[in-house]
């Protein structure tokens, strides 16, 4: 039996687990609505701010297994503390960054690295805290709603923050949610690792980050190149490797990561047909929940950011919104989020299996993308988005509340953080993905559209024709119709006119595309949850600590 944590102590516990978790979450969704006064701040383009918002999530994704693997060695709290320090020191230089070098270092690189130490730790440090059933299904259940609830009201602090104050004080302020939780390590339990401590693998680590970093990397360089192919050359070290029209670096590093990851697992089957210890024990994939589950978390986490993202870029580049009215244009997701997520967990929880409210889930994902696509064209208003924004929240926030802890309850306490690594590094990855491929998405489609429609004016001869789509193509970034004026004041009304509708018009296209891959993301969710055991709801089948439901698959299954 795990030893578990006093139940006069649990709430406080929950709440500091719970507050790591929000600050962690929270930083991958508040930036969206600044994008415009971080672009002016650090003298860069879209791209460079979106880069350093899917570098969070990435690497984040890329250490996240490893970071589990390290508590297994150095002790769950430990590595908890550890990773708090590192995200602490993060958060501090981000606050303070000069620069766009410095921000992302801070950023996307320590505070990510910090966080994977942390998140799943803190996984099982529910497991030693509260004990097995009720308890400690509540527990998993508030960690998986905050972390919807951290996305969905994420640009609303943003913009808050950023609009009032500065967006360098949102990070110092996780700073003092950092410093709080700092003085709270007394009243948490270790979770203390059952058998004989593992030695780190070092060549599944280098393999599996190697393969991670370079997908997603792969995924982000769409937006300056394109997603099959290349808009431009290719340069590496002032040297071009690719000309403009052959195959984009896109396809080339999703090729070499996919063939990283495929060596990782089969050097780890090798590995553990000898006996030696692994980064990751494969054979958790064997468990239907766990296998269709972190397909569920990714999918459901890439619609939710690439919502947040490519809706915050709209309505500051084509509606002229400010950090606050981006925040508020997105609080329909936010709130409907905060109550899918209290209803799920309360109500639905006790009456439905998880496998139904998660199919219902994307159903209601699916419904919302599709109607934001058909809205974009013709929106004047960020309100004109609010039913579809609320369906894309209540959809997320419902399948939030079930699907981690449909898959922890699936495994056995001594498993619980490797199973976190895993449910932690297909959340990130997902976030990742979502920036990235809405960028990549809205880039693609705003140069096709532009240089069609300037190919089809008549304001324009043969010539000036030719040379608005190089510059089209070769500087490929989303900006405002008043950014456009100021650039293009020098050319005739006429043609100043033309521009700036075709500028407008391929903005709107691309957002009407994205959400409708949005959608198609929704329905692989749907098609991924059809998948998960059909289990009875998560409350009505409580399973004695430190033993594991049945594993088969089929509709025998159970659940903790």
């Amino acid at each position: 039996m795990t030893e578990t944590a006093a139940p006069a102590k649990t709430g406080r516990v929950l709440v500091v687990i719970l507050l790591a978790q929000f600050i962690i979450v929270v930083d991958s969704t508040f930036m969206n609505v600044s994008l415009s006064t971080l672009v002016a701040d650090f003298d860069t383009t879209v791209t460079g701010i979106q880069n350093a918002i899917t570098l969070y999530t990435l690497v984040m994704a890329a250490f996240m297994i490893a970071g589990a693997k390290v508590g297994d060695i150095i002790g769950r709290k430990r590595a908890f503390v550890l990773g708090l320090t590192v995200y602490s020191a993060g958060t501090t230089i981000t606050a303070l960054s000069p620069t766009l070098g410095v921000f992302i270092l801070g950023w996307s690189i320590l505070e990510g690295l910090g966080a994977a130490m942390m998140l799943p730790a803190m996984m099982s440090l529910i497991v030693s805290n509260f004990a097995a059933g009720p308890a400690r299904a509540k527990a998993y259940a508030g960690f998986a709603a905050i972390a919807g609830i951290a996305a969905g009201i994420g640009p609303i602090i943003g913009g808050l923050f950023t609009s009032y104050l500065s967006w360098r004080l949102a990070f110092a302020s996780e700073l003092l949610v950092a410093l709080y939780i700092f003085t709270q390590l007394k009243i948490i339990k270790d979770a203390p690792f059952l058998g004989r401590k593992p030695r780190f693998d070092w060549a599944g680590f280098i393999l599996s980050s190697a393969g991670l970093i370079t997908v997603v990397l792969g995924i982000v360089l769409a937006s300056a190149y394109g997603l099959v192919v290349s808009r431009v050359d290719v340069e590496v070290l002032g040297q071009v490797v690719l000309t403009a029209g052959q195959i984009s670096p896109t396809v080339i590093l999703v090729s070499i990561g996919l063939l990283f990851l495929i060596v990782f697992i089969l050097v780890e089957r090798s590995r553990d047909r000898h006996h030696h210890d692994t980064l990751l024990d494969l054979t958790l994939f064997s468990l239907r929940a766990v296998s269709a589950g972190t397909s569920v978390q990714l999918l459901q986490y890439l619609v939710l950011t690439g919502s947040i993202f490519a809706l915050s870029l709209y309505v500051q580049m084509e509606l002229n919104y400010s950090a606050i009215q981006s925040g508020l244009t997105l609080l329909p997701l936010s709130l409907a989020v905060l109550l899918s997520a209290a209803v799920s967990g309360r109500v639905f929880s006790r009456r439905f299996a998880p496998r139904s409210v998660i199919l219902a889930g994307f159903a209601i994902i699916v419904l919302g993308a599709a109607m934001m696509g058909l809205l974009a064209r013709d929106a004047t208003s960020g309100t004109d988005f609010i039913v579809g924004l609320a369906l894309v929240g209540f959809g997320a926030g419902t399948i939030a509340s079930q699907n981690q802890n449909l898959i922890m309850s699936s495994v056995q306490p001594q498993r619980s953080n490797e199973a976190s690594g895993v449910i932690n590094t297909s959340q990130n990855i997902g976030a990742s993905l979502g920036t990235a491929l809405a960028g990549a998405l809205i880039l693609s489609v705003f140069v096709l559209t532009a240089t069609s429609l300037i190919d089809d004016s008549t304001v324009f001869t043969s010539s000036e024709q030719a040379q608005l789509d190089t510059a089209v193509t070769e500087k490929a970034q989303i900006i405002s119709d008043g950014q456009l004026s100021t650039a293009i004041s020098g050319y005739p009304a006429e043609q100043q006119d033309a521009m700036i509708q075709i500028n407008a018009q391929a903005r709107q296209t691309s957002l009407t595309v994205v959400y409708a891959g949005l959608a198609l993301a929704g329905l692989l969710g749907f098609g991924a949850a059809l998948r998960l055991p059909r289990t009875p709801p998560l409350s009505s089948a409580p399973t004695p600590a430190g033993m594991s439901p049945p594993q088969n698959g089929d509709e025998e299954d159970t659940a903790a």
